[in-house]
């Protein structure tokens, strides 16, 4: 764990030192002061990561809680709980599928670093964050645009073990390519899993999930070929989309999509579900690229797309309760926020 105090000195997280040459490489490398002998700018970003421990600009973390916490604009704040999450012991439940190619990519950032750079997140129900109550042993902030980031780290109380993998379960909510390769990395070097982790109350009102919205290719649509037992209404750009059902924009085609089961399971609720249920099939499309934003699915309409699926919103109990019952979404189906700062 790191003191924010480097971040305070050395500015933005993505530069971690305002004199670092593009050449001194990562200081941000957990696996600090091994033995081994590694190559070019991995050396020399442990040795940038010894000098900050030299000037003290990066602490051990000791066995305080860390509350994390993440404030925007307008919009309530999201609390969480920063650990070591034992991959191995705890039960953690996946909410969508992962991509190989993004597997592969991260398992060799982590072969290449030697370390685990980038935490996941994770909910929890009834964290209780707010609850735990200690002496607040150290406080730093930093400001990135809008959003303020805090860490506290907060002495123990050894009555309550808020990562005790015995007693909650998990459902990732961003990191699932990151799970997936340092499990397959424990498993090549026989070690055990863990990875750092910020636990945050399922129900919290600061945490927010977006669809991902969908850029299609395949033949021109044809209504005609969807499933007779879905529902099908005409649509306009920029109407909300029902949670669950699909709007599918082509150059002939604007209409939204209904499964029968929409609105009546928390599985009928998601639309990627539907998308992949229901029309990818019929009307011979297959997923190019995602967009957060429906603007952006709507510019690549507009250069050139076969279609785009605009996807309904998603509400966070129906991602818990659908992971739990053991359905895997198809991937990229959400996209979480705030996000946590990295360096």
């Amino acid at each position: 764990m790191y003191s924010l105090d480097v971040v305070a000195t050395f500015g933005d997280p993505t530069r971690l030192s305002s004199d670092r040459s593009p050449g001194d490489g990562n200081p941000v490398s957990v696996r600090l002061l091994h033995e081994a002998q590694t190559p070019g700018s991995y050396r020399r970003g442990e040795d940038r990561t010894r000098s900050f421990l030299d000037r003290g600009l990066i602490t051990k973390h000791d066995r305080s809680f860390v509350i994390y916490t993440i404030e925007r604009r307008d919009r309530p704040a999201m609390v969480g709980i920063v650990g070591l999450l034992d991959l191995d012991e705890s039960i953690v439940f996946p909410h969508e599928d992962v991509i190989p190619s993004a597997v592969a990519s991260r398992l060799a950032d982590i072969e290449r670093a030697g370390a685990y750079l980038e935490p996941v997140v994770v909910a929890a129900e009834s964290l209780g964050v707010h609850a735990v109550k200690g002496e607040v042993n150290h406080t730093r902030s930093a400001r990135y645009g809008d959003v303020v980031h805090t860490v506290s780290t907060i002495a123990q109380d050894p009555s309550v073990q808020p990562l005790s993998p015995r007693d909650r379960r998990y459902v990732t909510l961003d990191g699932h390519h990151r799970i997936a390769a340092v499990m397959r990395y424990a498993s090549e070097q026989g070690s055990k899993a863990s990875i750092l982790a910020l636990v945050v109350d399922s129900e919290s009102p600061g945490l927010f999930v977006e669809p991902q919205h969908r850029v299609l290719s395949g033949p021109p649509v044809l209504e005609a070929r969807i499933p007779s037992n879905a529902s099908v209404l005409p649509y306009r750009r920029d109407e909300p989309v029902t949670p669950g059902s699909v709007a599918i924009i082509s150059d002939d085609v604007s209409i939204t999509v209904s499964a029968p089961e929409v609105a009546t399971t928390p599985e009928g609720r998601i639309s990627a579900l539907t998308l992949d249920r229901y029309l990818l099939g019929p009307l011979s499309q297959r997923v190019e690229g995602y967009a957060t934003r429906e603007r952006d699915a709507y510019d690549q309409l507009d250069a050139g797309a076969s279609a785009v699926a605009i996807m309904g919103d998603i509400l966070i109990q129906d991602i818990s309760e659908t992971a739990k019952s053991g359905i895997v979404l198809p991937e990229k189906t959400t996209c979480f926020s705030p996000k946590v700062a990295v360096g």
